[in-house]
């Protein structure tokens, strides 16, 4: 029997121009985005109609228009989510124009960097803060062909070059600007082909400079065809948008939405968050960072419960995981596991709105751990794997079907599918990128017959299911001989308190050690006690790794106060650690670590 793959349904718009003119078309009056500006958090959240955004679009294409804006043109977005984001990179792709995403958090040195690579005709920036990051090489961009400037404040601007306008992004999308009629935004939007811009996306950097990803719209959408099945999302859903436009995941979500016509609420900062969950929404999608949060506030608030609640409670949670993920457990825990619903499901349903169907995860593993406690409390908590190269999707879980705890899901069949000798998943395929910006960059990217190298080691069981084991360039390789791939070690220690995030070492060492992330205040109540954090915290280590080889265990610890976000320069902008950044900054340490 051939192996599993997740079920497809194909959309009928087969571009996004295209799937924004037919939902707006079915149902023009819906709400397709509630936004909550972070400018006016005193206001109710903004909302946009899905005749609302296709306004939006038809202004913005008229001003990139003005500029020069076509085929072969590039727009540069830097600036935190919004409608008028997505707006003009709806815009510049129904020009058939490639809009090219950064990370907002990005630093002025990596900023300035792309920004050459890129050489855009427009930017897109939120505030005076992200002009500031560019204007070291403002000169350089108006020579490359930059004219227009569209930002939210215009008037703090300074050294822009001296053929480029700056336009105020309210007087330029918005009421009253000049617009695409409805025929020739209809027209438009049937013009552009599968094999059009979608967008220019850049990687995380954990292991070097960002490389330029270039995305056509049919990678976007055949994405979408097994990724809609996989959510099984409605037209009825209100889904939180968490995830920053400079992520994959985020476009996948807000073009799932667009196509489906469900409504999003849209947030630009993690601030916000609390006011986003208060309009009740059905689902989130996020790292799963975010989730890891939920669940350690949660056990944390369990240990300052009297010791008889206290032990209860766990037990109750012990009694569900087995029940309902490991679909198991005596009459006593058929007893008890109701028991975690009604003290915990409650109070976490409620953090969430109230409302909440299912918690979807990309961008990073999902741990076991995270994985048993929210399914525990019938909470579906569904993991997907993508990478920007594959437009978001390699495989994924399933919302209504088995889930499996650390396991990535079933691969999507628009994937020729190969898994080297060494482990390495190659794949091949509609979903695959179109290529890098530098074509340097694709240099040992592909096999010599065009199967894409994702650098991921896996495992694939006889029915489909695939484990991700780790990164083939992470691989650690100890002086024994051993090799030790420090992913799952990493994503166990990082979920197990009070542990807020872990890098695994032991490159040409004896054995592995691990850098901790501890918050402060444990680390002084260790302190207090008279112990040393690493010896205190060694035990709590190895018994969140109980279930790997000996010497995959980590044998010593170096502790780190606070969390990874304290730490900007050791964390790419998806929140993932940066092997050389925490080899330097810990490099005077390495030497008594390993002794």
């Amino acid at each position: 029997m051939a192996p599993r793959t997740l079920p497809v349904e194909r959309f009928s718009a087969r571009t996004l121009p295209a799937g924004l003119a037919h939902t707006a078309r079915r149902v023009p009056d819906r709400t397709f985005l509630r936004f909550l500006d972070p400018a006016r958090r005193d206001q109710p959240a903004r909302e946009v109609r899905f005749s609302d955004f296709r306004q939006l679009v038809c202004r913005a294409a008229a001003c990139l228009a003005s500029a020069g804006v076509g085929p072969g043109v590039r727009v540069l977005l830097l600036a935190e989510n919004s409608p008028e984001w997505q707006a003009v990179a709806l815009a510049a792709q129904l020009l058939r124009a490639e809009p090219a995403a950064l990370f907002a958090s990005l630093s002025s040195p990596a900023v300035v960097d792309i920004a050459r690579r890129v050489r855009p005709r427009v930017a897109l920036l939120s505030s005076s803060e992200q002009w500031a990051k560019l204007a070291p090489v403002a000169a350089e961009l108006g020579r490359s062909g930059l004219n227009t400037v569209l930002t939210s404040e215009p008037a703090a601007l300074s050294g822009l070059p001296p053929a480029a306008r700056v336009l105020a992004l309210a007087s330029a999308v918005g009421e009253g600007a000049p617009a695409l009629d409805l025929a020739e935004f209809e027209a438009r939007a049937a013009a552009v082909g599968e094999d059009d811009p979608f967008l220019l996306l850049f990687t995380s950097g954990t292991t070097g400079r960002q490389k330029g990803v270039r995305l056509a719209q049919r990678s976007l959408v055949q994405a979408l065809d097994a990724g809609g099945v996989t959510t099984r999302r409605t037209e009825h859903d209100v889904g939180l948008h968490l995830l920053p436009f400079g992520h994959i995941a985020g476009h996948d979500q807000f073009a799932l939405a667009l196509l489906q016509g469900h409504s999003l609420i849209l947030i630009a900062h993690r601030d916000d968050l609390p006011r986003a969950l208060a309009l009740g929404p059905s689902y989130l999608f996020s790292v799963p960072l975010v989730y890891e949060r939920i669940r350690s506030r949660v056990l944390g608030q369990l240990e300052h419960l009297p010791g008889p609640l206290r032990a209860l409670l766990h037990a109750a949670l012990e009694a569900a995981t087995r029940v309902r993920v490991e679909q198991r457990g005596s009459w006593v825990d058929r007893v008890l596991a109701p028991l975690a619903d009604a003290l915990l499901g409650r109070k976490v349903r409620a953090a969430l709105g109230g409302r909440v169907e299912g918690l979807f995860a990309g961008g990073a593993p999902t741990s076991e751990a995270l994985f048993r406690f929210f399914e525990a409390l019938r909470i579906p908590l569904v993991d997907l794997y993508g990478m920007s190269e594959t437009a978001g999707l390699i495989s994924a879980n399933l919302f209504e079907g088995p889930r499996r705890p650390g396991v990535a899901g079933l691969l999507t069949p628009d994937h020729e599918v190969r898994i080297a000798e060494d482990g390495e998943l190659l794949l091949r395929g509609p979903l695959l990128l179109t290529g890098y910006l530098e074509p340097e960059d694709a240099q040992g990217a592909y096999t010599e017959d065009g199967f894409f190298r994702t650098g991921d080691l896996v495992q694939r069981d006889a029915e489909g299911w695939l484990r991700i084991v780790g990164r083939k360039k992470s691989l650690l390789v100890l002086s024994t001989g051993k090799k030790v791939p420090p992913e799952p070690l990493e994503t166990a220690l990082g979920s197990t308190l009070p542990f807020e995030g872990a890098m695994v070492l032991g490159d040409g060492r004896p054995f592995v050690a691990a850098v901790v992330f501890v918050p402060r205040e444990e680390l002084a109540r260790i302190s207090a006690g008279g112990a040393d954090p690493a010896q205190a915290l060694l035990p709590v280590a190895q018994e969140a790794v109980a279930g790997f080889s000996d010497y995959e265990k980590p044998k010593r610890l170096l502790v780190v106060p606070g969390t990874p976000a304290d730490y900007p320069e050791l964390i790419t902008p998806t929140f993932k650690l940066r092997r050389a950044a925490v080899l330097d900054m810990f490099h005077a340490q390495l030497p008594a670590l390993f002794g």
